[in-house]
């Protein structure tokens, strides 16, 4: 099994590595390195997974490494392993949003293989979504590997327009998020119509789950799946009323304003 380096230790290193973990990847084979000791070490608790500091080490020749620091980190993270990472050329993941593939690459000072991945926080129970897309240095073999790392935590798609990433970022990287404020939503609601909190909890957990299998189970589209739940003059139409009035008009705007952001976290942008 190839050997996997973790350049961060925050919750989409977590979340990876949680997920690869339990995918019946070899702890022995995952380094995590970065500079909060208390962070990385966590890490190594709980999943028995090797941890270092943040210094430049000796990358293997085969390796991945996998960039999961902070956007504005990225070019003092880079600066700081650019020797490691020339000597090895390894294939490079990265999984920090709003930076480009040229980006990187400048940073790095030679165009080394770069798969730019958007995973999103359920891969760590392995129900993540990912999208990547590879610069041209990447080889088959290189691509299968980035592949069966992001493949072990949930789907993935690849994207041939590098220019998507951003709307992909807001969609499915922010997504869990839209999510669990939904979520949020539908339960203080149920409380203040009287219901328990923790019946209300357990209801709309349950409700949103089993939807969202029964979605992903169908060869219909929601649109069509929600016509058949929603009778004509009864409550769920009553409900969709007011939906309606403004929820398709909210994602357009949030999700105009992720993709936004995203493109603005790129070098050279405000």
């Amino acid at each position: 099994m190839q050997e996997i380096l973790f350049l961060g230790a925050g919750n989409m290193a977590r979340a990876l590595v949680g997920g690869l973990v339990r995918q019946g990847w070899p702890a022995a084979a995952i380094t995590v390195c970065a500079p909060h000791a208390e962070r990385r070490e966590a890490l190594a608790a709980a999943f028995g997974v090797h941890a270092a500091p943040a210094q430049a080490r000796v990358i293997t020749p085969g390796s991945t490494v996998i960039l999961a620091v902070k956007p504005k980190s990225i070019g003092t993270v880079l600066a700081a392993w650019r020797g490691s990472l020339s000597q090895a050329r390894p294939l490079l993941i990265s999984v920090a949003a709003g930076i480009p593939v040229a980006s990187l690459q400048n940073a790095l000072g030679e165009a080394l293989p770069v798969v730019r991945a958007m995973p999103n926080t359920p891969a760590q129970i392995g129900a993540g979504a990912t999208a990547l897309f590879a610069s041209a240095e990447v080889d088959d073999t290189q691509r299968q590997a980035a592949a069966a790392i992001l493949g072990a935590v949930g789907s993935i798609h690849w994207l041939e327009d590098e220019g998507l990433m951003d709307i992909v970022t807001a969609l499915s990287g922010s997504g869990p998020a839209y999510v669990l404020l939904f979520l949020e939503a539908l339960e203080d609601a149920a409380v203040a119509q009287g219901l328990d909190r923790s019946c209300a909890r357990a209801l709309a957990l349950q409700t949103v789950l089993g939807t969202a299998r029964m979605a992903a189970a169908s060869e219909e589209s929601p649109t069509s799946l929600r016509h058949q739940v929603t009778s004509p003059g009864g409550t769920t139409a009553a409900a969709l009323a007011v939906w309606e009035e403004g929820l398709r008009s909210l994602a357009q705007r949030a999700l105009a304003a992720a993709a936004q952001r995203s493109r603005a976290l790129a070098p050279g942008k405000d």
